[in-house]
């Protein structure tokens, strides 16, 4: 079936030669024929929720056992019930968002009645209340007035989170690198040096602020929570013009009122807020340029042409990359992939050169001019290397003997441990005793390419078990304690934020001694636990709906977009034929001109939403990067890792809620 002769052509009789390539049978109207349109998406898209179904079913067995049992039959007949219960999912999702698209929610005459049911009634609430009101109801709208009072709705909401994990919590990585900004040797490191292991801004940045700590109130954690205020107020602007970005849609207004709701009342937006880490200060970083760049894609680019734009743009996407390694390859991966959209050469060209520039001024010039000026340690690859060394490492677990004399010299000389020592350390799901803390580099990292391979084809079932144990937490809902271990290791899946600092008596602690938690911390931790182990309440709570269910969802919508989009085309251009008929003046037919822009429009929307979507689904990539997914005693929550994806959720679904595209002949209407 080729319908890009309608686009090309514009002709109403290459309409029907594609009609007629459609069986009569699928253009059937009956009761029967309608129930199996809805319950049957086209066959590419089933295979979404069908390696859906797999990972999760491998991830859960991976998760509870350390190992997949690929040769028995019960493992795919729990990937099949998967499987089922996703595309069931996201058929009934699917309409339900078409569902939200077509009907925007028009309060006026709501308004309208609620204003004579006023002005009757003899005491009326609404005027009671009238102050109230005023104040406490978002505005939606891109003014720097209105954000900064629908900011201020967010922060009222945040307000008992902020009160009662004062002074902040500080992660363990977080304490490391004041530790280092006030000179102590870590890490191999001698004194006085910062290890860009950890983004040498954030160090500086969170080093500055205990310093304001110290100096005005003789206490480090006070300059802490200075910082975790200024934070909740960034993410609370940030949260603000991202609902006012969305509310310029024609989206359903319900459903922004739950976006906004979810940003006051899901109790992990604020817990993160409060949290001090690098993932989240990125975060606050990230959700502007995000939105940013949405509107870049909703402008075909033509903000380029603002240099004010292009100046705001070009330093978050700096703030950014400069305090997340992964950030600077998000950043530049979004700006490459306009590329593939329908804007014009010069604009196109001219994102490439900011994602140019950005890329040298961070991953080049500034450890080769700046870093030995402020003291900074380049950081090394392991990081990144987390998930292929965890594969390799439970391939010499599994088989320590079976590899080259070559390949043990690559693996023994490029990474920190040797291949006896990471078959000894091997955790199925924690990657730092693999990897360790840097990597030895003495010789080519394409020599240590080729050993992985070599060992990756002789055992590549060990390279699954490895991956599907690390990454286990993205995609499995199962929470238990791991059996058959000597040990009992209790694992959860659910956002588990961190209500209490966490830092290391022989770093930040010989700065700031470490005090218990307090009895407000606890009880903003009971309370949440109590939330994520009950059933069915709990169920927003599990990383694997942000990390895997609600990413494969937006895929598959993309998908049946498209192909409802298609078939829109075909039964217009069916309805066009037929009229042109009785009026027609050439071989082109006027009447079929609309439509053809019509078919334009719909395919330049879908690249545009996917494009718009990129940022999301990259962060939700690269959660694969990360060196654990689970939830252990004695580990910090991999929640940090999520959060970022979870901000930014509620304005994916935005996009995919919004108005379906005005057809031709309701224009002309």
């Amino acid at each position: 079936m080729e319908d890009k002769r309608i686009g090309r052509s514009g002709d109403t009789s290459a309409v029907r030669e594609v009609i007629a390539d459609i069986p009569l049978k699928s253009r059937d109207t009956s009761v029967w024929f309608k129930i199996r349109n809805f319950l049957q998406p086209s066959k590419v898209g089933l295979l979404i929720p069908a390696v859906l179904g797999f990972m999760v079913a491998c991830s859960s067995q991976a998760a509870q056992f350390g190992w997949v049992p690929f040769d028995h039959v019960y493992l795919y007949l729990q990937a099949v019930g998967y499987a089922v219960l996703f595309a069931v999912l996201y058929m009934i999702a699917y309409r339900g968002v078409e569902f939200m698209r077509t009907r925007v929610f028009d309060g006026s005459k709501a308004t309208a009645s609620r204003e004579t049911t006023s002005v009757n009634s003899a005491v009326s609430p609404h005027k009671r209340f009238a102050a109230v009101r005023r104040y406490f109801h978002f505005r939606y709208v891109e003014r720097p007035s209105a954000i900064a009072a629908d900011a201020s709705i967010l922060l009222c909401c945040w307000l008992p989170y902020i009160i009662l994990l004062f002074p902040g919590v500080i992660h363990f990585d977080t304490g490391d690198q004041i530790a280092e900004y006030y000179g102590m040797p870590l890490y191999g490191m001698n004194a006085g040096k910062i290890w860009d292991h950890h983004p040498f801004l954030d160090t500086y940045l969170y080093g500055w602020f205990a310093s304001i700590g110290k100096t005005l109130f003789g206490n480090y954690n006070i300059g802490m929570y200075i910082y975790a205020l200024l934070q909740a107020v960034g993410f609370a602007f940030g949260v603000a013009w991202m609902l006012a970005y969305l509310g310029r849609t024609d989206l359903n207004r319900r459903v922004l009122h739950g976006c906004a709701a979810f940003f006051c009342f899901f109790p992990v937006v604020p817990m993160c807020v409060m949290s001090i880490a690098k993932d989240t200060t990125s975060a606050m970083f990230f959700v502007p340029w995000a939105i940013m760049y949405c509107k870049l894609v909703d402008t075909k680019l033509q903000l380029l042409r603002n240099p004010w734009f292009v100046v705001a743009f070009a330093f978050d996407g700096l703030l950014v990359a400069l305090t997340r390694k992964l950030g600077l390859y998000i950043i530049v991966l979004c700006l490459l992939a306009l590329v593939v959209g329908k804007f014009r050469a010069l604009l196109k060209a001219a994102a490439v050169a900011l994602a140019v520039v950005l890329f040298v001024i961070v991953d080049m010039a500034i450890p080769k001019f700046a870093f030995q000026r402020i003291n900074v340690v380049p950081g090394t690859p392991e990081a990144a290397l987390a998930l292929p060394i965890q594969m390799m490492a439970r391939a010499a677990h599994d088989h320590p003997d079976d590899i080259s004399a070559s390949d043990r010299d690559a693996v023994d000389n490029y990474i920190e441990y040797s291949w006896d020592e990471i078959s000894r350390n091997y955790d199925p799901w924690l990657a730092v005793p693999a990897i360790g803390w840097t990597v030895k580099g003495k010789v080519p990292i394409s020599r240590f390419a080729k050993a992985w391979l070599d060992v990756g084809m002789r055992h590549p079932d060990s390279y699954l078990q490895g991956f599907f144990c690390l990454e286990a937490g993205w995609m499995t809902f199962d929470a238990f304690s791991v059996k058959y271990q000597p040990i009992p290791k209790p694992v959860s899946v659910v956002m588990l934020p961190m209500t209490t600092s966490d830092t290391a008596s022989y770093t930040y602690g010989v700065l700031q001694p470490h005090t218990p938690p307090t009895e407000a911390s606890e009880t903003v931790k009971q309370l949440y636990r109590s939330v994520v182990d009950t059933p069915g309440i709990n169920i927003p709570f599990f990383m694997a709906l942000w990390t895997s269910v609600l990413p494969g969802f937006v895929l598959y919508y993309l998908w049946r977009r498209r192909k409802e989009q298609r078939r829109d085309i075909l039964t217009m251009g069916e309805s066009d034929n037929e009229a042109s008929r009785f009026n027609r003046t050439d071989t082109y037919g006027q009447s079929h001109r609309p439509y053809a822009a019509f078919m334009v429009h719909a395919v330049s929307a879908g690249r545009s939403l996917l494009l718009k979507c990129l940022p999301w689904l990259l962060t939700a990539a690269s959660l694969y990067v990360c060196a654990e997914s689970l939830s252990r005693p004695g580990r910090p929550s991999p929640t940090r890792f999520v959060f970022q994806l979870v901000l930014l959720t509620p304005m994916v679904i935005g996009f995919v809620c919004s108005g379906r595209e005005q057809k031709p002949h309701q224009s002309e209407q």
